[in-house]
C-alpha cells in the first residue's frame, strides 16, 4: 500500500486493476481492505466488472494510514 495519498477524483470510477495500481497493492489486498472497512465496490452494468469510486479508495487509504 502506498504511503502517499492516491491521486484520484472523488467521484471518478476506477477499475479493479486501476484501483490496485493507484493504491500500489494487489487486487486481493484491495478486496481484503474493502471488506474489512465495509466498502462494497460497484458493478458496471454493461460488463459486470467491479469498480471503486475515488472516495472509496481514499477512505481505504486513510483507514490504513
Amino acid at each position: 500500500m502506498t504511503t502517499e495519498t492516491p491521486k484520484v477524483s472523488r467521484d471518478g470510477r476506477y477499475t479493479l486493476a486501476q484501483s490496485a495500481r493507484l493504491m500500489a497493492c494487489d487486487t486481493r489486498t484491495l478486496y481484503k481492505y474493502a471488506d474489512r472497512f465495509g466498502i462494497t465496490p460497484g458493478t458496471n452494468k454493461v460488463n459486470g466488472r467491479p469498480y471503486f469510486r475515488g472516495d472509496q479508495l481514499l477512505r481505504i487509504w486513510r483507514a490504513t494510514y
